[in-house]
């Protein structure tokens, strides 16, 4: 799979680091073989993964001219109408020990107009490159710049969908290609914005787009050109980890990627007046013979809810069975035995009525009594004292 991550005419929105993040989560949580590709000297993607690991283990680059790995490697070998496993691995910078699980073709040393003319007029180079990897690799991340939609015209061919990295507000021009499966991301998402995913998603006029929530954890990590290390210690994220958020969206997009499988699960993440209007429309799909339940869940924050939406095949009723007439005769004696019966109930709920009547009214006068008679007691008491002290 071949997937081109680009920005708008405006900004990259954070394409670069979107990308090592897509491509690191492909890698290390679902072991799937990954190759990131550069077809832009802006904003090296191996900078914010590896950065800080390469300039600590290699000499300074200033020192030599020339360099003989990443790009430049291989578009130097113009007769090569294929790269095998070991050009690749001559060119390649791994972010991960084991083989071919992450690679990283270095940006070309290249100026960057240099580099766009080259693709736009010789896309075959890179269409070697790229067919070539897609025997060894399971995924290749290709890293475009969206303000350049000749070189991102040129490439489209060789690419299977495409990535747009759009920014949280105010719709922003897209004049780079894309392919038919085209996914838009979010970056820097924040909750709290009244610019919701729903309304980004209407504003660009599609059924859906995923999101990039902000993390300062993530920043600092890319900041300090170590992501690798971020990616590596959170793919399996506790709900409560503050990562989460971050690692769960992301995770979204990635199986969407490489599996071809968005999440059903988050079919529906609209706010609760939406979820009602937009409930009936499968109804009207599936036809009568079709159930609809739903339960609202909460979604990362309580303004967000969940409509799981099953459908379930309805048995055949059995047919109705003809009820024949009654007999005049039976009716009226149907009719008899119904009345007779409302008397015999009606009797029975009197007598029980005048019963609990007469219970209160015994023990009221029970306990009447019984005073009256203590009274009586302890006025003959007082009336025996007071003879005794007289005598």
């Amino acid at each position: 799979m071949v997937i081109l991550f680009k920005g708008t005419d405006v900004s990259k929105n954070y394409a670069p680091q979107a990308l090592a993040l897509t491509a690191g989560l492909a890698a290390t949580k679902y072991f799937k073989k990954t190759l990131v590709l550069q077809l832009t000297t802006k904003y090296p993607v191996e900078s914010y993964l590896i950065g800080k690991r390469v300039s600590e283990q290699s000499i300074d680059d200033m020192k030599y001219i020339f360099e003989d790995t990443g790009m430049d490697s291989l578009t130097r070998r113009a007769g090569v109408k294929a790269f095998t496993t070991s050009h690749f691995a001559n060119a390649v910078v791994p972010a991960i020990s084991s083989e071919n699980l992450l690679d990283i073709l270095k940006v070309s040393k290249k100026v960057e107009a240099d580099v766009a003319r080259e693709i736009v007029q010789e896309p075959e180079s890179v269409g070697t490159i790229i067919n070539s990897a897609k025997k060894i690799y399971d995924n290749i991340f290709v890293l475009a710049d969206g303000k350049a939609a000749k070189v991102v015209e040129a490439v489209l061919p060789y690419v299977d969908k495409t990535v747009t990295c759009i920014t949280q507000g105010k719709k922003e021009e897209i004049t780079a290609p894309s392919t038919s499966k085209n996914y838009l991301l979010v970056t820097n998402y924040d909750y709290k914005s009244q610019f919701s995913a729903h309304h980004m998603a209407k504003l660009f006029g599609v059924k859906k787009v995923f999101v990039m929530p902000y993390n300062v954890d993530f920043k600092d990590y890319y900041t300090n050109e170590n992501m690798i290390q971020y990616i590596l210690s959170n793919t399996e994220p506790e709900k409560s980890d503050y990562s989460y958020h971050l690692v769960t969206e992301m995770d979204k997009l990635v199986r969407a990627l490489i599996d071809d499988e968005e999440s059903d699960e988050d079919e529906f993440r609209f706010s609760k007046k939406t979820i009602e209007r937009r409930i009936e429309e499968p109804v009207k799909l599936t036809g009568g013979n079709a159930k609809i339940e739903v339960t609202e869940k909460k979604f990362l924050k309580p303004s967000k809810t969940l409509a799981h939406v099953n459908v379930k095949e309805e048995f055949p009723e059995e047919p109705e069975k003809e009820v024949e007439p009654l007999d005049p005769k039976k009716l009226k004696k149907l009719q008899a035995e119904k009345k007779k019966e409302e008397k015999r109930l009606k009797r029975e709920e009197a007598k029980r009525l005048r019963e609990e009547k007469k219970a209160k009214n015994t023990k009221a006068f029970g306990l009447k009594g019984k005073k009256i008679k203590e009274n009586k007691v302890e006025n003959s008491d007082k009336e025996f004292n007071r003879l005794r002290k007289d005598a």
